[in-house]
């Protein structure tokens, strides 16, 4: 059977392709949801329609109703953060094909004068993804929101996160006779009536701060311990995290371990897990600066803290207070094929650490630097040491289950 899966462009049916009207035209029976069924198009059809968007429900509605060729209709970009690709895998024994459509990101471009190639796009339909970060080292970021909230939410958050310098466009009902598109700074937003299809933020001072290593003058200290630059920049490497996932910083201190990490992607989410206070307030402070909102501070001491966290595809750990055999049996626990990078200065710390891989059936392997830095002494240069840290990466072979 042929199935057509028929990007329709926005609402109202004024941005439809002709090849999508094509398509249309040549389908024997309509599918789709309520919404896309009830465009004008659509409605005076006289062809049978069927509401649904699920590959199991659609191909069992085909099977019965022995068609040729059928249409799936989509809103949309049928190739942009749509559900054709769910449908495309669940319908694979038909001859299925693709129409594209005008994304709500294409269309919100042309609107706002903005040009794809120098945009970046995210959607929050079924997660909750960070748009700060983005925006911090992006001209223009497009925003497909999950839910009517969204719109306030980001605004307030830009705000909350010192970038009230940005133009937040805000487009609702696009292509409908109705259409509305609001232009505003973050501060400035109210709710509206009507749901947001779209937002387009442009920012006219970005910083790109991905992929940065951050120096130490650069963080806000006080008098809280902190990770210093050489160590930290060995620890994310031996941690080599995901492009996309979930990480602990344990005993986060300033945060400057949870900053580094978070600047290497922004689909990363660092949970920073911390019992001092101070040190908590620090972390968010240092959080603001960086306008890393992919960082997520759990003030609480662990293991206990990390009981109502996502499981972690990998954890550092920089200050375990004393439990430390406790704290990674409850990220093996969450993760057993979770990384773990620990830092140590005793031996004494070295050897528990060795004899509790060791205890859990963890392979391990480890590293000791010794950082000297310059400083000026007259005239001339001298080198100041740092403390010795070890750095063990613990795993689980799980290759053999």
């Amino acid at each position: 059977m042929k199935i057509y899966l028929i990007g329709t462009g926005m609402g109202g049916g004024g941005t439809l392709t002709a090849d999508g009207r094509r398509a249309i035209a040549e389908a024997e029976t309509l599918i789709g949801a309520p919404r896309m069924l009830e465009t004008e198009e659509v409605r005076e059809s006289a062809k049978p329609k069927f509401a649904s968007y699920s590959p199991q429900d659609i191909a069992e509605y085909l099977s019965r109703g022995g068609y040729g060729c059928a249409a799936v209709l989509l809103s949309g970009d049928a190739s942009f953060y749509s559900g054709a690709k769910r449908l495309a895998a669940g319908l694979k024994e038909h001859d299925v094909k693709i129409i594209p459509g005008i994304s709500s990101f294409s269309y919100m471009c042309a609107l706002t004068g903005a040009s794809i190639e120098d945009t970046e796009a995210v959607s929050l339909h079924g997660r909750d993804g960070s748009v700060v970060c983005r925006v911090r080292d992006n001209r223009r970021t497009f925003v497909l929101p999950g839910r009517p909230e969204d719109a306030g939410r980001i605004c307030a958050e830009l705000a909350r996160y010192g970038m009230d310098c940005c133009t937040v466009y805000i487009g609702s009902r696009l292509g409908y006779s109705d259409e509305r598109m609001i232009k505003l700074h973050p501060s400035e937003y109210k709710s509206h009536a009507a749901a947001p299809a779209a937002l387009m933020i442009e920012n006219p001072h970005p910083k790109r701060l991905l992929g940065r290593h951050i120096r130490d003058g650069e963080f806000i200290r006080g008098g809280v311990p902190m990770t210093k630059d050489a160590v930290r920049a060995l620890s994310a490497a031996a941690l080599d995290p995901p492009q996309s996932g979930v990480i602990y910083d344990i005993g986060a201190g300033t945060g400057s371990v949870a900053v580094e990490l978070s600047l290497r992607s922004h689909d990363i989410t660092v949970y920073a897990v911390e019992r001092d206070a101070e040190a908590a307030e620090l972390i968010r402070v240092n959080r603001r600066k960086f306008c890393a909102d992919n960082i997520k501070v759990a003030e609480g001491e662990a293991p206990a803290a990390l009981e109502p966290l996502p499981p972690p595809d990998c954890a550092f750990i920089g200050g375990s207070g004393g439990n430390m055999d406790g704290i990674i049996e409850a990220v093996l626990k969450k993760n057993q094929r979770a990384v773990i990078v620990v830092n140590t200065v005793t031996l004494n710390s070295a050897s528990a650490l060795m004899r509790a891989a060791e205890r859990l059936g963890l392979e391990i392997s480890a590293s000791l630097i010794n950082a000297a830095h310059s400083k000026k002494a007259g005239g001339s240069l001298m080198m100041l040491g740092e403390n010795p840290v070890y750095i063990f990466r613990l795993w689980r072979d799980c290759d053999g289950e």
